[in-house]
């Protein structure tokens, strides 16, 4: 016996039901800069200034730790959330040093799916939606931090960069040491609402290296008004003839600064995606807190890679070769552009 299993209930007319809908947020968004630099580039077949990653391979030392860190079992699956020991020991012992400080790698170092995500986890960490919450950024900046903050719920707040009034670009070369910030201005973005101040050194786009004169300043103004700073470093080893300061090594500072870093700028190597965040514990604790509900825990093999690649470059003299290969590339584009 055969049923008609049909249903008699009346048919619908198409489009009878709402759609659903995005956030605003995501309906609106256009395209990332790094595609529409791509697009325009490729387009004319010009050398592309706006590229996000490296045009040359990576050392073979530094591909040989990824491939061998593969070949162990337990590298293929989960990390716990923090990071990878040996991965977050090498951090510890490098921030040590640079931040002249001892670094507890359980409770003050943190690893990330790349130095985007560590941004990420601490604006969620340190922002609340619906209570109106900013954080300053300086312009020109890195065009993720808008929709970092937005999506952790925060209002960007944004002070200029200014290239010094001497200085006439029509019969001036400017320099990225000439971009200055205006303190008063700064001081004057700053509300009852500020939490964050976003420090980008060296500086994306314009390569500005910030003095230490220039941190002091901008230290004070943090401490003064209780302000979290979140300083991305990712470019910390390019630098040329000038010194590299963090800003959590001025006194006063370490307290309320979250140094984020990446492996992808250090070692040439992109789409690895590992970064982390280092900064004393309390603050530390909540940037993990978000990580773990974001991503929950960075890929493991390219953990123990980086990690394998931090020992030998130190014994390598790496990041002084690294160094003077760019400082070349350097001085050869600017002599076209001066000729």
């Amino acid at each position: 016996m055969s049923r008609n299993f049909a249903s008699t209930a009346p048919a619908l007319a198409a489009n009878t039901f709402a759609r659903p809908q995005s956030a605003p947020m995501y309906s609106s968004t256009g395209l990332d800069v790094w595609t529409m630099m791509n697009q325009v580039a490729a387009s004319v077949d010009a050398v592309n200034l706006g590229q996000g990653f490296m045009s040359f391979p990576p050392k073979d030392f530094i591909k040989r730790a990824a491939q061998e860190a593969f070949t162990e079992d337990a590298n293929n699956q989960y990390a716990p959330p923090r990071g990878r020991p040996r991965l977050l020991e090498q951090l510890a012992a490098r921030f040590a040093e640079k931040l002249g400080r001892p670094i507890d790698p359980g409770s003050e170092v943190s690893v990330h799916a790349g130095a985007n995500e560590a941004l990420l986890s601490a604006f969620t960490a340190f922002l609340e939606h619906g209570k109106g919450q900013e954080a300053i950024l300086i312009e020109p900046a890195f065009d993720q931090y808008t929709p970092n903050v937005l999506m952790a719920g925060g209002k960007p707040v944004y002070v200029p960069l200014r290239v010094c009034a001497s200085k006439d670009p029509a019969t001036n070369t400017i320099s990225s040491s000439d971009w200055k910030l205006d303190y008063t201005e700064l001081e004057a973005a700053i509300t009852a609402n500020t939490r964050i101040l976003v420090l980008n050194t060296p500086h994306n786009p314009v390569g500005k290296v910030f003095a230490r004169d220039e941190l002091e300043a901008i230290a004070t103004i943090a401490q003064r008004h209780n302000l979290l700073v979140i300083s991305d470093e990712v470019y910390e080893h390019l630098t040329y003839a000038t010194d590299h300061v963090s800003i959590a090594t001025l006194p006063g500072m370490w307290e309320r600064t979250i140094t984020v870093g990446s492996a992808g700028k250090l070692f040439g190597v992109t789409g690895w995606r590992v970064g982390w965040a280092i900064g004393p514990a309390e603050l530390i604790h909540p940037t993990l807190s978000a990580h773990t509900r974001i991503v929950f825990t960075t890929n493991t093999p390219l953990q123990e890679g980086v990690a394998s690649a931090f020992v030998q470059a130190t014994s390598n003299g790496f990041f002084d070769s690294q160094r003077a290969e760019y400082e070349r590339r350097r001085d050869r584009l600017m002599a076209i552009f001066d000729d």
